[in-house]
């Protein structure tokens, strides 16, 4: 039977009395539906994991969050025993013009900037296309004017009928953030972005989660790429 004793902020862990290790619940103030957990124990036995995952989900009030690389099987292993779902994989991207397996495509091309009507468009349809695809794993619970903070200032999109239908949020080599109201015409896009990118610089980066379709799109234009993820687990 496990025992949780609260000192500085932290849960320290006992099983039979035995000290096993500390455990952290901390809040992301733009992502506050989980409780994210820390776990700082000696050992990770699976014996335990739903028991100590209950006990914190009773303290927490929320669904737990455990984000932990793909590559740390143990961890994983531990988080499965203890009910956890894997909700969302998120992948690093660089990649040069050797690495290009997509095709060829032109579709014209124009860039905004703050305080450009364009611009004001592009961080409204960017925004919610992060909220919905993002809703199942790690839900936004910020406003509007909070995600707009962080977002380059500079944006490379195209139009078809006259809107916005396909946007990439850009800054140096790195492409932030991408979304489209169309899959064939963003795919069509993200051929062309990367040319453009590739153009300019030796490589490009990005980061891209498997719930948010348009950052797959993109990676889906290179090979030969890392399959190492950085996963987010959460308990219901």
């Amino acid at each position: 039977m496990l025992r949780f004793q609260e000192l500085d902020g932290r849960y320290q862990v006992y099983q039979d009395e035995r000290y096993v290790g500390s455990v952290q619940l901390y809040d992301n103030p733009r992502h506050m539906k989980n409780s994210y957990v820390k776990l700082e124990l000696e050992k990770l036995d699976t014996s335990i994991s739903a028991e100590l995952f209950c006990k914190l989900g009773e303290i927490a009030g929320r669904p737990l969050q455990v984000m932990v690389s793909s590559l740390n099987t143990t961890m994983i292993k531990f988080l499965l025993a203890g009910g956890f779902q894997c909700k969302r994989k998120c992948y690093d991207v660089e990649a040069s013009m050797a690495d290009y397996v997509g095709g060829q495509s032109e579709i014209p091309m124009a860039h905004c900037f703050p305080g450009e009507a364009d611009y004001e468009t592009a961080c409204k349809l960017m925004y919610n296309h992060y909220v919905s695809t993002h809703e199942a794993a790690n839900p936004w619970t910020a406003d509007y004017n909070t995600f707009c903070e962080d977002m380059p200032a500079e944006v490379i999109y195209a139009k078809h009928s006259g809107k916005l239908a396909a946007i990439a949020f850009v800054e140096g080599n790195e492409i932030a953030y991408v979304c489209g109201t169309d899959k064939q015409i963003f795919a069509d896009f993200a051929q062309c972005l990367t040319a453009f990118m590739l153009a300019k610089h030796e490589t490009i980066c990005f980061e891209c989660d498997d719930c948010d379709w348009a950052a797959m799109t993109l990676r889906s234009m290179f090979n030969n790429l890392d399959e190492t993820s950085y996963d987010t687990y959460v308990l219901r």
